[in-house]
């Protein structure tokens, strides 16, 4: 009985810690208005994901530890990347559209890659002869069962404007964009697909596979600069609610996808995906005169991607494209975009050999 209750009693300590961390990060999201809202999604989900109820503490860290890590290290790889990335903004009228595009879009990587999780982490490769954009990338997915969830956390600084007036092109170094998000699918047919595992070197196509999902995503989208994000000489193409020095979006939404995997002879393989959602989303934006909430709450997401790989004993190389956008209206007239494209080639190296059957 006194066991029992001591359990009782570190429960509730934790439930306690836990829920006045997620409100001090809420409200320091609020008033400070950083890019905390995604790091307390991600918590809370991974906190969450487990009942605890129906564990005690010594089950609860059993729980953990064999839901990311793989002792085995046979299902373990190491790799090493390059890649093309670019994070960019849209903001558009009926006469007039500017495009927000980062410099050094090349950089290389490690990373590590399981069953259950990919990681990779990337360096930009920097030309000292243009105007640099200072970033930080990560990127991420998990794999439970017929659950795939993937994450991203991006903060860019410094982009070249485009115009579609005259297409000239101006570098703002005050311009920082901060990205941060979760796509959650559920795939009917997983026990037979898992584009993750290929991407990892851990197992072969075998057969040709199609594979429906449904899920959700939750996104945040922060731009700011020290003035208005228009130009100057361009202020008659846009209202003044267009002339934005800070603008704030999240949102939660639905979303379903359709995904393959063909497997090709000698080793090689290729794999497709695309997702479409819809959700809704709160925005507040702020120019040099005056703040506003856009009042139209629809967000739409779309994503796509192509993956072809070859693998051979315990190397394997893949080349991958991403392209991801979702859109809202900013009101007055004003729409906005937010886009992330990017390609990726891996050569990695399983740990050890396979075991006889996967």
């Amino acid at each position: 009985m006194d066991d029992n209750n001591k359990t009782d009693r570190i429960r509730s300590f934790w439930r306690f810690i836990i829920f006045k961390i997620a409100i001090k990060t809420v409200f320091g999201f609020v008033t400070k208005r950083k890019l905390l809202l995604p790091l307390f999604f991600l918590i809370n989900a991974l906190c969450w994901s487990q009942n605890l109820d129906k564990t005690d503490s010594v089950r609860t860290t059993n729980l953990i530890d064999s839901l990311l890590i793989d002792h085995d290290l046979r299902n373990w790889s190491v790799r090493l990347f390059g890649n093309i990335k670019a994070q960019g903004f849209k903001l558009s009228n009926n006469e007039a559209a500017f495009t927000y595009i980062p410099n050094n879009l090349y950089g290389i990587g490690i990373g590590v890659a399981s069953r259950k999780l990919i990681l990779d982490i990337g360096f930009t490769i920097k030309d000292k002869s243009t105007e640099n954009t200072d970033r930080f990338d990560l990127r991420g997915g998990f794999i439970f069962n017929q659950s795939v969830i993937d994450f991203y956390f991006q903060i860019y600084d410094g982009f070249n404007i485009q115009n579609s007036i005259n297409n000239t092109t101006v570098f703002r170094d005050d311009i920082k964009s901060i990205a941060g998000g979760i796509d959650y699918l559920y795939l009917f047919n997983a026990g037979k697909y898992s584009q993750t595992l290929l991407r990892s070197g851990l197992k072969n196509q075998e057969q040709n596979i199609f594979s429906f999902g449904v899920g959700g995503f939750l996104v945040y989208n922060q731009i700011s600069a020290d003035r208005s994000i228009i130009p100057m000489e361009f202020d008659p193409y846009f209202n003044e609610q267009a002339r934005i020095t800070n603008i704030i979006s999240y949102g939660i939404g639905a979303m379903g996808g359709l995904v393959g995997l063909f497997r090709l002879p000698s080793n090689f393989y290729i794999g497709i995906g695309a997702k479409a959602g819809i959700g809704l989303t709160i925005k507040n934006a702020e120019t040099e005169t005056v703040s506003y909430n856009p009042r139209n709450p629809v967000l739409y997401k779309l994503d796509g991607s192509v993956l072809f790989g070859y693998k051979w004993n315990r190397f394997y190389t893949n080349i991958s494209l991403r392209g991801s956008i979702h859109m809202s209206n900013l009101g007055f007239e004003n729409n906005g975009a937010f886009t992330f494209l990017s390609g990726k080639l891996v050569l990695g190296y399983r740990i050890k050999g396979n075991k006889k059957s996967i």
